[in-house]
């Protein structure tokens, strides 16, 4: 996914359990509303007034409406209702208000499958900084199928349950329990990738077995000043920054697996 609401419904009591319920070493220790909280804390740091936008990362001057600050919004509307409303006006004045691929995630895309092609365009260049986006195109996307992120996002768009869950399945099955292991992956795991499988599962009411994997190795993933970093190699060691798209997708990630 190029450089993908989402909401807290994370309550102590729910979080306890989860806890108990998966005693992985690093879970044990972890209170999952503080993991979101300190993600919504990193992204309200990255709040631009200038532009009313998130740059991509810390102090990068691209500014990406879609997926960015589209899932900026969604995440920050259940903590800071008035922030989230000014990203999105913003998104609106620069005459941007879809893309047609991360909607998906909320159930907003219009016609999302079959896939096509994607274009990252520039919006509007403001001195230094530059307002870029992501549009889908008319062109079949072929080979989808060897990319994890778009079989979970398949299996959210799909409305025949059967075709969602083989859809499902078949992203689950490239996990090697590090990471998914598709076609992107060559020297490093995508940390994005795992929120889209507890995402997809959350909305197909499926607990796969390595589940508890994901999640720790999720949340393993949140860099000290509470955004998620973008990758991580074999070894599991962080490669990248913690960046917006990341950091909203695994915030959503995190509170699919704890929503009732």
């Amino acid at each position: 996914m190029q450089s993908h609401s989402r909401r807290g419904f994370l309550g102590s009591l729910a979080a306890g359990l989860l806890l108990e319920r998966f005693a992985a070493p690093l879970l044990a220790r972890a209170n999952f509303s503080s993991p979101v909280m300190r993600g919504r804390r990193f992204l309200e740091g990255l709040y631009d007034p200038a532009l009313d936008l998130l740059p991509e990362y810390r102090g990068a001057k691209v500014y990406w409406l879609f997926h960015d600050n589209y899932l900026a919004a969604k995440v920050l509307a259940a903590s800071n209702r008035e922030l989230a409303g000014k990203i999105t006006a913003a998104t609106h004045r620069l005459g941007v208000d879809h893309s047609g691929k991360i909607e998906i995630v909320f159930s907003e895309a219009k016609d999302p499958l079959p896939f096509r092609q994607y274009s990252l365009i520039d919006v509007k260049r403001i001195g230094e900084k530059l307002i870029k986006t992501e549009v889908v195109t008319q062109t079949l996307l072929r080979g989808w199928e060897q990319y994890a992120d778009l079989l979970f996002l398949a299996a959210m768009a799909e409305s025949d349950r059967a075709k969602a869950r083989r859809h499902f399945d078949d992203g689950l099955k490239l996990w090697d329990g590090t990471g998914f292991k598709d076609r992107a992956a060559s020297k490093r795991y995508a940390t994005y990738k795992l929120a889209l499988c507890l995402i997809a599962a959350r909305k197909l009411e499926v607990k796969p077995d390595a589940q508890p994997a994901i999640i720790e190795r999720l949340l393993a993933m949140q860099a000290d000043d509470g955004g998620w970093i973008t990758d991580y190699d074999p070894e599991r060691k962080p490669v990248g920054k913690a960046n917006v798209e990341t950091t909203c997708l695994a915030i959503l990630g995190v509170e699919a697996t704890v929503r009732k």
